[in-house]
């Protein structure tokens, strides 16, 4: 299935002529430098191209004719190294030390053999296809083989290659705006025998399309999960003996054409790609997903729902942030409400990748399930605070830091909204640890309690101070919190008050600490004069009126009410009262 809707993806987006995408057989490479030739075949010029708006010149990106190349000499087309391209010798191998044994000696000469051969590989296989392409400068180019020997570098040419380094060069045909390895005939040679050619000519059934094929003895690498291996890792990958099922070995195990695996792995890494805006980080899920259709919009929302700052465009921003209110309202208008939504999370493991979620459905049932998640945030909340929690805010609220995460509560949250299940039971038990441990709580962390309650246990809390609720643990918050502001009033300037010292006790075991605040809170109240000592008497004695006795224990949903209650009420303190409230 996952293959399957990757495969359409790629299929939709390669006929989308303002979506760059590579052809089979081609695949991002880092680009330094350009030899430019001349229609009769001689170099004209070699020239560097890379990037000088940094620091220091970078390389520039180009989509270049592709296949493996292990340590050994393989030449690619159209585009290699100077060894290859031009028998360019390097300055460590070209220049001799002073002191240099007659051991070293040999192994440069080795090296000084293996460019040349490098370079005859790269002759080889240029003048292989001269019969094959249909196509004037590319003759250019194989006149330039036929005739060009490494002796030919000039001094200024070699000082320039030494410049470069170690990177990758590219031809272009001299008066010719588009590189030889961009021009259509080119590029549509090289896809079809990219499709066509097998290593080891095993054919059988694809999974994906069913017919007899030619497959895919290794499947391209995907770039982009975080903390997977820089050089790419697979999602399809048989490395060990006993991995192999019926004398089927490496990747026949799950067999799919060479096509297909081109593909879904093009279309994985163009959705992973970080100017994509396609990709979320949810814990340690690597979160990518896409409608199908191509204008955009729907992602956008979707993204937005999970992550506001998904979408850079203020004004867009705001445009959207209106329509999934209105969502919210359950009066969203979607350009297509039925067409279909996918969301894939990918992990890193080892040099392989782990599919951590896979939920698919239409754009409707995917941004509706984020709509209400939001929808359960919804708490009272201070001006400095978003109208929009991002997941991987609510993580944070777990741990002391973000290193400290869970790594499988992010796509256990993930899935728990986008399929309109409960939240993870271990979310609300991470959280109430961390009110705990910091004797405080703040927006997220009480629109999530807010949220887990409502959802898993049906607790109905609104997203305002509620005076009638009827649980003791959400009175007993909204005390604590009468009381801690009793003691600010009467002790202006108090560096600690009670909740630094007796908020974990107050919301686990409220029976060992009330009656002592009680009696403190005398003190404190003695000290108060006119309107306030009357008001603070009187809020006390309306939420003892709702309490019967302080419980010895709370479990963990009391706990979550009792940090609600105590959230709730000091929010309320500082919201502006109209004149018949104050009456």
């Amino acid at each position: 299935m996952i293959l399957q809707r990757l495969c359409e993806y790629y299929d939709r987006i390669a006929d989308d002529p303002h979506v760059e995408i590579a052809q089979q057989g081609f695949a991002p490479q880092k680009v330094s430098f350009e030899v430019v030739i001349d229609h009769d075949g001689t170099l004209l010029a070699i020239n560097d191209i890379r990037d000088t708006d940094g620091k220091k010149p970078s390389p520039r990106m180009m989509r270049l004719p592709f296949q493996g190349r292990t340590s050994g000499i393989k030449a690619m087309f159209l585009w290699d190294k100077a060894e290859y391209l031009l028998g360019y010798v390097p300055r460590e191998i070209r220049e001799t030390p002073p002191n240099e044994s007659g051991s070293d000696c040999v192994k440069r000469e080795k090296k000084i053999i293996r460019v040349m051969d490098c370079f005859q590989a790269c002759k080889s296989i240029h003048l292989e296809f001269a019969s094959l392409i249909n196509e004037p400068t590319y003759q250019s180019l194989c006149k330039f083989f036929a005739n060009w020997t490494p002796e030919s570098l000039s001094t200024e040419k070699i000082q320039l290659l030494d410049e470069v380094g170690t990177g990758f060069g590219v031809f272009r045909i001299n008066q010719q705006q588009r590189y030889l390895h961009d021009l259509m005939t080119i590029k549509n040679f090289w896809s079809s025998l990219a499709a066509t050619s097998s290593e080891d000519s095993v054919t059988g059934t694809c999974l994906v399309t069913g017919t007899e094929i030619s497959l895919a003895r290794l499947h391209p690498v995907i770039k982009g999960v975080r903390d997977a291996q820089s050089s790419g890792a697979s999602i399809v990958s048989f490395n060990n003996p006993a991995f192999a099922s019926l004398g089927k070995s490496q990747s026949y195990n799950s067999p799919v054409s060479q096509s297909v695996a081109f593909k879904y792995t093009t279309a994985l890494n163009h959705l992973l790609d970080r100017n994509n805006h396609r990709k979320l980080q949810i814990g340690d899920a690597t979160c990518i997903y896409w409608a199908d259709q191509n204008d955009g919009s729907i992602e956008d929302i979707f993204g937005f729902g999970l992550d506001p700052a998904s979408v850079e465009d203020e004004q867009r921003a705001a445009e959207i942030g209106r329509t999934l209110r209105q969502a919210v309202d359950g009066h969203a208008v979607l350009p297509d409400p039925g067409v279909g939504f996918h969301v894939l999370g990918l992990s890193p493991n080892a040099s392989r990748l782990s599919v951590r979620l896979w939920i698919s459905g239409t754009a409707i049932e995917m941004i509706g399930r984020v709509a209400e998640h939001q929808a359960r945030m919804e708490i009272v909340k201070g001006s400095q605070d978003s109208d929009w929690i991002p997941l991987w805010m609510i993580l944070l609220q777990t741990a002391r830091e973000s290193q400290e995460v869970p790594p499988l509560l992010g796509g256990a949250l993930l899935r728990s909204v986008l399929t309109g299940g409960p939240y993870p039971q271990s979310l609300l038990a991470a959280i109430i640890r961390r009110v705990r441990a910091e004797k405080d709580i703040r927006h997220v962390k009480a629109a999530t309690i807010k949220a887990i309650l409502n959802h898993n246990h049906a607790k109905e809390i609104s997203p305002m101070l509620d005076i009638q609720r009827p649980e003791c643990a959400y009175q007993l918050g909204r005390l604590f919190a009468s009381l801690e502001r009793a003691q600010e009033d009467a002790l202006p300037g108090l560096n600690a008050t009670v909740k630094d010292r007796y908020f974990g006790a107050a919301s686990s075991t409220p029976a060992s600490v009330f009656p002592r605040l009680i009696r403190m809170n005398q003190h404190h109240i003695g000290k108060l004069e006119g309107g306030k000592k009357v008001v603070a008497e009187k809020r006390i004695q309306e939420i003892l009126g709702r309490i019967n006795a302080f419980p010895p224990h709370l479990g963990l949903v009391d706990q979550g009410l009792f940090a609600i209650g105590y959230y709730h009420q000091r929010q309320d303190f500082f919201t502006k009262k109209d004149k018949s409230d104050e009456s």
